[in-house]
């Protein structure tokens, strides 16, 4: 469905629930309260749920209190806050079940290099 006004996005996402019965939703650019609500709503009713998200690198969302639950947590560590470049943050889920069974990101901006982890 085609959204006409991107701040009804998240009307539109409950929407194509609600009217279409869809197997999969797929959502560009995740990034108000709004539409991360819509999207943990559709998760919760069965519809699996495709999205993106912007942002600096992983830690930059994981740290974003909008996108975090639907992205995943990060553990705090008692180790060094320097990682080695490419290392991926660690995760956990502490509200229940995960939202999102495997998440992907571009690990450079600059060559396609691509990570997932399942949960």
């Amino acid at each position: 469905m085609q959204v006409r006004k991107p701040n009804l996005q998240h009307e539109v996402m409950i929407e194509a629930v609600e009217n279409h019965n869809p197997e999969v939703i797929v959502i560009d650019e995740i990034g108000r309260e709004l539409e991360a609500v819509a999207a943990r709503t559709i998760a919760e009713r069965g519809v699996q749920l495709i999205g993106t998200a912007h942002g600096n690198n992983l830690e930059n969302l994981l740290l974003n209190p909008t996108l975090s639950d639907l992205v995943g947590e990060l553990n705090p560590s008692p180790s060094p806050t320097r990682k080695p470049a490419g290392a991926a943050p660690r995760r956990r889920c502490s509200n229940g079940e995960p939202h999102r069974p495997l998440t992907c990101w571009l690990r450079s901006s600059t060559a396609i290099a691509w990570r997932c982890i399942t949960t």
